[in-house]
């Protein structure tokens, strides 16, 4: 199976075992417009505030401190942007992120909500979200909070992986993880071999299944 977790799937896919497995980017940094603006909504406005240079300036060395994986440092300098101005949903999303690679789930958890609260659109939110339901086991959790993404962004492809592995593995649903399978690469184009083979794999076996099904009602 596909088993691994993604923030952005990359195509490099290799057999270990007999097993198909994905080797993924674990860490997604997003960088919103200015580095730390709000986007917008129809279905659920998000509060705009106008980032101070000061913050922009700030909140860009917080980005660069994560991505020299310097956290803590990132953590301290995004714990102040976010109560200077906590209506900024970037901040609160690579805070979390930044809480998370500390291994402070508990922070990471709120700081997530809190980007998700300030601006509902923020669909990496819900996408990182998801990933730390499903790395701490509360895989139910995981499922709802990506399936909530989906409604306001249908094509989002992390969501569609996210979801694929989530039923291919926690939550066992062959059919549904081919469903959200199909819709990565159909949006995406990937015609990464593995990946088009574990999908023909799990179609055929739905077929083997319906068949069955019919047979012994």
């Amino acid at each position: 199976m596909l088993n691994q977790s993604s923030n952005k799937p990359k195509k490099s896919l290799s057999i270990r075992n007999g097993v198909l497995s994905l080797t993924t980017v674990v860490f997604f940094l997003i960088l919103l417009t200015c580095s730390c603006t709000t986007m917008q909504s129809t279905n659920a406005p998000a509060r705009i505030t106008e980032p101070s240079v000061d913050v922009i300036t700030r909140h860009q060395q917080a980005v660069k401190l994560m991505q020299e994986e310097q956290w803590q440092a990132a953590v301290n300098i995004l714990e102040d942007i976010t109560t200077e101005q906590p209506a900024l949903s970037g901040p609160w999303l690579n805070l979390g992120i930044a809480y998370t690679k500390r291994g402070n789930s508990n922070a990471a958890e709120a700081a997530f909500k809190q980007a998700i609260d300030v601006n509902a659109a923020n669909i990496e939110a819900y996408n990182q979200l998801g990933i730390l339901y499903r790395r701490t086991g509360r895989y139910e959790e995981a499922r709802l909070i990506y399936e909530t993404a989906l409604e306001i962004d249908p094509d989002n492809t992390n969501l569609h992986w996210n979801l694929a592995i989530l039923h291919d593995t926690d939550l066992p649903d062959p059919r549904k993880a081919l469903l959200h399978y199909q819709r990565y690469q159909q949006i995406t184009g990937s015609d990464n071999p593995y990946l088009l083979s574990w999908i023909n794999i799990l179609a055929k076996n739905s077929q083997t299944s319906s068949i069955t099904t019919r047979e012994n009602p």
